[in-house]
C-alpha cells in the first residue's frame, strides 16, 4: 500500500455561461482555483464564443471545465445535445489563446481523475433531468445543480 496520497484539486462552480442558445454550467478546476486569472477566463470564454462548433446556434445545455494543469489549461466544453450522451470539445492554451486540441486518434484520453468528480455529478444531474418532462423549470433545476469540493 502506498503511503503518499495522490494530490487533490478543487472544483469551484462559477455560475452559468451563455453562448447564444446554449447554456453552460462553468467550473474552475485547480489545485488552487485562485490561480486561474481573469484574463485566462476571458480568453477561454472568447474561445468558446468563437468556436467552430457554433454553440450559439444550438439550443443546448452542458458544462465547461476550466482545468489548470501546471502553467497551462485544458478547457473541456461538454454538451448533452438533449440526449443521454455527453459530447465534448477539448481546447488548450498552447499559444495563449484557446485552440482545439487535435486528438485524431482511435484510442484517446477522456477525463482525468480530477475531472471525473465533476463529470460524475453532471451525469447524475442530467439523468435526473431526463426523467422529467424536460420543460424550462427542469432545465433551470439542472442548471442550478452544481458540484463543489475536493476531487
Amino acid at each position: 500500500m502506498h503511503s503518499s496520497a495522490y494530490p487533490s484539486k478543487y472544483a469551484s462552480p462559477k455560475g452559468i455561461f451563455t453562448v447564444g442558445k446554449t447554456r453552460f454550467k462553468w467550473y474552475d478546476l485547480a489545485a488552487d482555483p485562485a490561480d486561474i486569472s481573469q484574463q485566462d477566463l476571458q480568453n477561454a470564454r472568447i474561445g468558446i464564443e468563437n468556436a467552430d462548433e457554433k454553440f450559439q446556434d444550438t439550443e443546448d445545455l452542458g458544462f465547461v471545465i476550466m482545468h489548470r494543469c501546471g502553467q497551462h489549461y485544458l478547457l473541456l466544453v461538454c454538451t448533452w445535445r438533449s440526449e443521454n450522451e455527453l459530447w465534448e470539445s477539448v481546447y488548450y492554451d498552447g499559444t495563449g489563446k484557446f485552440e482545439v486540441w487535435d486528438r485524431n486518434k482511435i484510442h484517446l484520453p477522456t477525463y482525468c481523475v480530477w475531472e471525473m468528480g465533476i463529470v460524475y455529478h453532471e451525469s447524475q444531474a442530467w439523468k435526473r433531468y431526463l426523467g422529467t418532462d424536460r420543460n424550462e423549470a427542469g432545465r433551470q433545476h439542472y442548471l442550478n445543480d452544481f458540484f463543489e469540493g475536493e476531487v
